[in-house]
């Protein structure tokens, strides 16, 4: 034995595969491709639960949007009805000169309230001073018919 090499050590990995082996990797082999069908049966199951789900979301969320569009709508109509029916500024300015022209009249009224009252007050003492006169007469006519 002096030229030859001894034997390599064996491999398990280096053996032929027996019937046994080939039927248990075989049967692995099953349950892992059972189990990738149901995986992708129940991942498209999801996906078409999802899909109608949104559905119902987006016919909801549609009419939500409809509903809030028409409330909207209703609420522009009726500050416009509003703003419609605000003066212009041509009915602004006659209600200025309206209003200007009673200021005129009330100060010319004024005035002459004032002038009515100087009147009454000069007449007022007139007609004092006429009572105050009368007085003194009838008191004078009495001195001078009791004294023979």
């Amino acid at each position: 034995m002096t030229g030859e090499q001894p034997p390599a050590p064996y491999i398990d990995d280096d053996r032929p595969a027996t019937v046994g082996a080939l039927r248990s990797v075989r049967r692995w082999l099953i349950v892992t491709a059972v189990w990738a069908v149901a995986a992708t049966a129940l991942g498209v199951i999801a996906l078409i639960q999802a899909n109608k789900d949104d559905e119902a979301g987006k016919t909801q969320s549609a009419a939500d949007l409809a509903r809030v569009q028409r409330d909207l709508a209703g609420r522009i109509d009726d500050l416009k009805a509003q703003v419609d029916g605000l003066p212009t500024s041509d009915d602004v300015s006659k209600l200025e000169n309206r209003i200007k022209d009673l200021e005129t009249k009330a100060d010319k009224t004024t005035s002459a309230l004032d002038k009515v009252n100087g009147r009454v007050d000069d007449l007022e003492k007139r007609v004092g001073d006429l009572e105050q006169q009368q007085q003194t007469q009838t008191q004078t006519q009495t001195n001078t018919t009791t004294t023979p």
